[in-house]
């Protein structure tokens, strides 16, 4: 940090939801007063850091936002093991942001879902020594609000494919018309290393949940026909399903999603 000299004024940086805003306006009472008076009609969470001249804005809840050096941080005795070094997966919970993804029949959305699946199955992965790439670790858009869909895909496209990441697995919430529509699913595109993740992942999901097993398919989602590595998409389970969006919105049915979906990793990796 730069420290002050005299009366010189200092650049200040907003972060919204763990995400920098892209300008660093001077530091003023002003937009200090601003930024809390629009937190607190919007019920947003507000810090001041006056240390590091960071104001951190939690727009979820208005509780007060942890900065991350205030966090505590990962004892080592909470890794697993390093099965996975040297390993880079890149994690993309579907949907989010403007993309709510479909609704369950009791109000529960697929992009809330997916994300706390995504973010349960990178806890793991990372505690066993794999490097994870994640396309969103927020309720965001990865593109931009109400961007095009080819245009939001593909910013998760490139994402995968500029961290070179060794896998890519995109999860999914499936959805029908018909209430009765069950069960697991993981496509492909034809790849011959796609198609044995995909094998790996969807056993595993078929055990760990108990659902019905809808098979390893072919499909042309841009997100793994574009993708330079072995690449699924995962179907975790139908939300218009009365019984599954209840596994889908569960802590335990998220945990066992996530950590199936781990143990299929392992399996694919042979480690």
């Amino acid at each position: 940090m730069t420290k002050r000299t005299g009366k010189e004024e200092e650049d200040m940086q907003i972060i919204i939801d763990g995400h920098k805003v892209p300008i660093n306006p001077r530091v003023s009472k002003d937009l200090l007063i601003t930024l809390k008076s629009i937190a607190r009609s919007l019920h947003w969470g507000i810090l001041y850091d006056t240390n590091r001249e960071t104001v951190y804005i939690n727009t979820k809840s208005a509780s007060v936002p942890v900065p991350p050096h205030e966090r505590p941080a990962s004892s080592p005795a909470e890794a697993e093991s390093n099965r996975l070094a040297g390993k880079t997966i890149c994690i993309d919970p579907g949907h989010g942001g403007s993309d709510l993804g479909a609704i369950g029949p009791t109000g529960t959305i697929e992009k809330d879902n997916t994300l706390a699946i995504a973010l349960l199955l990178c806890d793991k992965l990372e505690k066993n020594g794999a490097t994870v790439i994640m396309t969103r670790e927020t309720d965001r858009d990865v593109s931009m609000p109400d961007a095009e869909t080819e245009v939001e895909l593909g910013a998760r496209v490139d994402i995968a494919n500029g961290a070179d990441a060794d896998i890519f697995i995109s999860i999914h919430n499936d959805s029908f018309t018909n209430p009765t529509a069950a069960g697991t699913t993981t496509f492909h595109y034809g790849h011959p290393e796609s198609i044995r993740l995909a094998n790996c992942i969807q056993k595993s999901l078929v055990e760990g949940l108990g659902t019905r097993d809808r098979g390893v398919r072919f499909a042309s989602f841009f997100v793994i026909r574009y993708t330079k590595m072995p690449a699924v998409l995962v179907e975790v389970a139908f939300i218009s399903n009365p019984e599954e969006e209840v596994v889908l919105a569960s802590i335990d049915g998220r945990y066992k999603a996530a950590e199936s979906i781990f143990q299929g990793i392992v399996k694919y990796f042979k480690v």
